[in-house]
């Protein structure tokens, strides 16, 4: 029997509930209290996980790092709607930062392969948005609120947002709006103002829910977010020059994001039969993205460009458990994913006076992508206590290209229609077993897919590169092993593991030639693998302590330019492959957080301690990269920070945090502009 205070966990299993104790993947969960007012962004509520490295590529532009894996090799949801689409980059991208946290329950952090569930891109992990779950109240109509505002010194930020929401017996609703502007960031005490950082943002969300009967219920849900004139500085001439990085050339570069999610969800439980429990959704995703740059010599305008896509992307999931007469408890289900493409653009010159039309933008100038999988996942416990997870899935893909550039360097006309098709059966098998009251071991075999994408096969620009469409490129193949140990038993509670993950024809970004922008696309082969430790210790019932560390290798197969002698020839050039550190390796991180919150007490406080390692393990493409790694690699750094916090009663709190407290001047491996120096942030929260 599952004690009532048992944390439970609905990531793992595609959306119904299991003990977070006693589940078989790597999973972390963050509550309402530790995002609420403190993370800017999503992305930066993830930091300090463990094999998680938040990226920066610009101050408004930030991706996570889940296991060595980023960009499109990451699964994003929100209520376990799914956020990829085939237009999103591979590398570190922008579009995470889209999604609000202002209304957010929990955020579930699935670490590790899980493509037998979520299909394509679930390969470094997968994160789940989770709202609250509808309350209907059978007193009377009830109303609630809450106001929070956030400011933030080095940031020069400011934050609001509102949110309210109304229960009755068979209704429940709720709506949330929030308004974020950012100054130019100040980085530590010799860096200072980095110039051309700041954005102003804004979002709402809103959801509807009828109860249908006392195990069933519908929500419709609505999420916009917009996002203004987000500069990507380090391409530009305001790029900084700390530890030997080299400023870009562009005047400007600034991108514009606009996303809209509607959705629908039928949810249903204990209702016995096939279906005992389950989730039918339909969904519409919009996303526009517009990116506009200046080009420069010498500090001088040249004439620059305008690109957008625009990407409608309609899906249909169910999902389904029940018990089966072999007393085991099956999960299956199909989705359903249908996206439309359209990309353009134009040129203009140094006075921004239009000058010609692009036909293609960053992507296909017109294309689909649909995708249909079904899957099937049992959960059956032995006598012996082990409990066994197999899992299968079957996808299949198919990409219509009706106007895309060609690959040579020249080439600015649009090609034949293309039709691509590709399909896949991958499973997985987790393991796991209570060895007694304080232990529990997990582990298994798991397998990602992920076919070429949109941008894989048509892109024409890389943020940081040019590349060229390729539409010869095969789909990729992971498989990951992964074995560890959990403890919720007393004062000390701990999770552990060791992963290894085979990597078969990823999509390699490799540089054609050095020192020069352009990129080459291929399948290579490689592996990553790493150590994960969160450990939770109470000292007393006022103090206790969280550690976090992780470690990590791997190398990938790359295309070397040695146009002399090399063994690989691809479009008129040669090229050796190599194997190299896959392109931003994270490096050791360790966290320690001690909190001291007195029984009965309005105070609480909180010191925290990061520290990073030396990146100095880098791929092709990042020796390449230097207006964001230095020559020898990241420095290492540690940062610590205070926290305090004031409850004047259940509805008003307020609280203070002095990040970087050493005002040391510090980036991220592989981001675009260096970390907040000395930063005061205050939190305000009032609940009505």
């Amino acid at each position: 029997m599952i004690d009532e205070l048992t944390p439970m966990v609905v990531t793992a299993k595609g959306g119904f509930p299991e003990p977070l104790n006693s589940t078989a993947w790597s999973i972390t969960t963050l509550e309402t209290d530790a995002i609420k007012g403190h993370a800017r962004s999503l992305p930066e509520a993830l930091s300090g996980i463990p094999s998680i490295m938040v990226q920066k590529t610009a101050l408004g532009q930030s991706s996570p790092y889940v296991r060595g894996f980023t960009g499109y090799h990451n699964a994003l949801l929100v209520d376990g709607v799914r956020l990829n689409h085939s237009a999103m980059r591979s590398g570190p991208n922008q579009y995470w930062s889209t999604v609000l946290v202002n209304g957010v329950e929990s955020i579930e952090v699935l670490r590790g392969t899980n493509g037998s569930i979520y299909g394509a891109d679930a390969i470094g992990g997968v994160v789940n948005i989770l709202s609250k779950e509808p309350v209907f109240k059978e007193s009377k109509n009830q109303f609630n609120g809450r106001f929070t505002g956030r400011i933030a010194s080095a940031e020069e930020s400011w934050g609001a947002s509102l949110l309210a929401e109304t229960q009755t017996p068979d209704w429940f609703a709720e709506i949330s709006h929030s308004e974020q502007s950012f100054g130019d960031l100040s980085g530590g005490k010799t860096v200072g103002v980095q110039k051309n950082t700041g954005y102003n943002t804004r979002g709402t969300t809103a959801r509807l829910a009828r109860k249908l009967s006392d195990n069933a219920h519908f929500i419709f849900g609505i999420q916009k977010a917009f996002m203004d004139d987000v500069p990507r500085t380090h391409k530009t001439i305001d790029g900084i020059s700390w530890e030997g990085l080299s400023a870009g050339k562009e005047i400007w570069r600034r991108l514009d994001q606009e996303r809209e999610l509607y959705y629908g969800k039928l949810s249903w439980e204990n209702i016995g039969g096939i279906a005992d429990a389950g989730q039918i959704s339909l969904s519409l995703h919009t996303h526009e993205q517009a990116r506009n740059r200046m080009k420069g010599n010498l500090g001088a305008a040249t004439g620059g460009d305008f690109q957008k896509f625009d990407l409608d992307d309609y899906g249909l999931s169910a999902r389904f458990e029940a018990d089966t007469i072999w007393n085991s408890r099956l999960s299956y289900g199909a989705k359903w994913h249908h996206e439309e493409l359209i990309s353009g653009g134009y040129k203009f010159n140094a006075n921004s006076t239009r000058t010609s039309d692009l036909t293609q933008g960053p992507l296909a100038a017109n294309a689909e992508y649909n995708r249909i999988a079904f899957y099937l996942q049992d959960t059956y416990e032995l006598d012996t206590g082990f409990t066994f997870q197999p899992g299968i899935r079957f996808s299949s893909i198919q990409a219509d290209l009706k106007e895309y550039y060609g690959e040579n360097d020249d080439s600015t006309t649009l090609q034949n229609p293309e039709k691509k098709s590709y399909e896949e059966l991958i499973g997985s098998l987790r393991v796991s077993k209570q060895i007694n009251d304080d232990f529990f071991a997990f582990g298994g075999i798991s397998q990602g897919f992920r076919p070429p994408s949109l941008y894989d096969l048509t892109s024409t620009d890389e943020t940081s590169a040019i590349e060229r469409p390729n539409t010869k490129l095969e789909p990729e193949k992971f498989h990951q092993a992964e074995i560890g140990l959990r403890s919720f038993a007393g004062p000390l509670r701990f999770t552990t593991s060791f992963y290894h993950t085979w990597i078969k024809d990823m999509i390699v970004r490799s540089p054609v030639e050095s020192g020069q922008s352009n990129t080459l696309k291929s399948n290579g082969d490689g592996y990553l693998q790493g150590i994960e430790l969160e450990v939770a210790y109470d000292w007393t019932p006022s103090w206790n302590s969280t550690l976090s560390f992780s470690w990590m290798d791997g190398e990938v197969e790359q295309l070397l330019d040695n146009n002399s002698s090399g063994t690989v020839a691809i479009q008129g050039r040669n090229y050796t492959p190599v194997d190299r550190a896959a392109t931003r390796l994270m490096p050791v991180q360790t966290q320690l957080i001690t909190r001291y919150r007195p029984d009965g007490s309005p105070w609480m406080g909180e010191l925290s301690i990061l520290a990073v390692g030396e990146a100095d393990k880098l791929s092709l493409k990042d020796e390449t990269d230097k207006s964001r790694i230095p020559v020898n690699g990241t420095p290492d750094y540690i940062l610590v920070g205070l926290m305090g916090a004031y409850e004047w009663n259940e509805s008003s709190s307020i609280s203070l945090a002095i990040e970087n407290i050493g005002d040391i001047d510090y980036r991220v491996h592989g981001s675009g502009v260096n970390g907040p120096g000395r930063n005061f942030v205050l939190t305000y929260s009032q609940n009505f």
